[in-house]
Formats: C-alpha cells, structure tokens, sequence
C-alpha cells in the first residue's frame, strides 16, 4: 500500500503544522512506541520512569524539526482565548497549573490580571523558568505531587490525554488535595469522538471519532466519562462553557452551562453525525472539546 493511502491525513496535517511529511512520520513513530509500552504497562512506578523518558524524547525531537521560535509574546498570545474563558474564575485567586510545560498560561495571568499567586507543575521545568521571580515552577511528577500549600483554581489544559487512565486516580487525588474547600478545578482534553486529536491525524484528519489516538494521547475522552471519573474523584458541580469557538471566546465568554446536554449529544448517534459534518477544509468546527468547571466541596 502506498503512502498516500496510508497517510490520508498527512498533507493537511503538514500544512497545519508547518512541518515536514517525513518528520511527522518520525514523529508518528516516536510516539507510538511509548504509546504502547505506556498502555501495556501495569506497574506504576515503570510508567513514571516511560513517562520521562518519552518527553525527554519528545522534547528533543520537537525543538529539533520545529520552525524558528517565536518571540515571547507570540507563545504568550497562544493562551489568550483562555484568560478571556476562565476570567471569572482565575482573576485574584491563587493558580497551581498540572502539567504547565513552557508556563504560558501562568505567564499570560501574570501579564494580564491581577491575581494572588502562581505556581506550575511538570515533570519537566525548562531552566529558564527555574528562577522565575513571580511564578513558581516546580519539577515533579503531576500524578504523585503532593503539597501543603491550598489553591483557589486547579488548571489542566490538554494534559490528562497523556496520562494513563491507570494514573487518572492518583493525579487527581493530587488535584483534589491542592485545591481549598470550594475551589474549582479546569480541566481541557480532546473528545475522543471527533478524534484523534494528536499525531496519529497523519492517518485520519475526519474529525470522525473512527480511529483512537496512537500516538502522544494514551487516551483521549468525553464529557459523559470526564463527568463520571472526576465525580468519583469527589469533585461536584460541573459546569462547562458553550461548544462554539466563535461564540465561547467573545460574547459569552462568561456563559457557564451544565454539561447535560453535551453529554445527550454524545450518546446520540444521529447528533453526533450531524456535528461531524459540519466542516471547514476537512475539519469540524465544533469538535466539542471536553472543557469542564468543577469543584471541590466545602465539606
């Protein structure tokens, strides 16, 4: 079989990501062998050690076949649309982030509202943000941090994908105990159901929810199982934003809804289809992205 049936996502993915055909091919592999050995392995304290491994592996190959970088408020203008989300939520409170990589998002608090204090957590900390005078960035393993310092807002943006679903209990008792009696955690993750939403789109680019990531995300999920998981956990009152980028990010940016009928549509065949066909240059546009407010108790 040639490549361009293999790849049939391979040519806007490229485009998209002003990357090479063949260095997303390398990528694709790179990413499926952790992904495997990931998903594979049982035993807690290995999963740690592949975790490092593979964003030691990850980091290296990217900044490598990644486009000149852009300036500082380039990267910091990525994370925009979220301080106008999540405001409301994060303005003059205290922020730990799970998972903050190059600290954009705390960054972009930093810059641009008032707030109480700001702290990242990775399993790897750039040594540019190792002294940084008004963020504390601490390099630790997200699922097993503990801490005794209690924070207003938890934030997760596009990183419980690259968790195992054998960790999801680990990390997120790790969420519920850095947070105060009555503070919410955010939490961001691609839909399953209009996936895959990370490399494996070299393969299939549909938005359609017919091929499960292979590639950086061991799992991506929905609203119907995020509600169900972080419930357990012990978190309550979820709410979420509207699933229309266009409307979410500008008017009602401040609209806050229960994740019911998001949930309904998910379980419904005919629904699911009708959203998946709207498309623009192949995409979908409302890919419901699983976007969730949700608190823990005050008692």
């Amino acid at each position: 079989m040639s490549k361009n049936n293999i790849y049939k996502g391979l040519d806007a993915y490229s485009q998209e990501m002003n990357l090479s055909k063949n260095s997303l091919i390398e990528a694709f592999e790179i990413e499926n062998h952790f992904h495997k050995l990931l998903i594979n392995e049982k035993n807690a304290f290995k999963r740690e050690i592949l975790y490092k491994k593979f964003y030691s592996k990850l980091l290296t190959f990217y900044g490598r076949i990644s486009p000149k970088d852009s300036s500082l408020d380039e990267k910091l203008s990525e994370k925009d649309k979220h301080i106008r989300l999540f405001e409301k939520e994060i303005i003059n409170k205290s922020v730990i982030d799970f998972g903050c990589g190059e600290g954009l998002f705390l960054k972009n608090i930093q810059k641009n509202i008032p707030y109480k204090k700001l702290v990242g957590v990775d399993i790897f900390i750039p040594n540019s943000l190792k002294d940084n005078p008004k963020i504390k960035f601490v390099s630790s393993s997200i699922i097993t941090f503990r801490t005794n310092e209690k924070f207003d807002i938890a934030f997760s943006d596009n990183v419980l994908e690259h968790i195992s679903i054998l960790d999801y209990s680990s990390h997120f008792q790790s969420v519920f105990n850095s947070l105060k009696p009555g503070g919410k955690f955010i939490v961001i993750i691609p839909n399953k159901l209009f996936g895959p939403s990370d490399i494996t789109r070299i393969f299939d680019n549909s938005s359609s929810g017919k091929t499960l990531a292979k590639g950086g995300h061991l799992n991506e999920s929905t609203y119907t199982e995020m509600n169900y998981l972080l419930s357990k956990a012990g978190f309550t009152n979820f709410q979420t934003v509207l699933p229309v980028p266009v409307l979410k990010y500008s008017l009602f940016k401040n609209f806050r809804i229960k994740p019911d009928f998001i949930i309904k549509i998910e379980k419904n065949k005919i629904l699911l289809n009708f959203f998946r066909k709207l498309k623009i240059k192949g995409r979908c546009q409302v890919r419901f992205t699983v976007t969730l407010v949700c608190q823990k108790p005050y008692i």
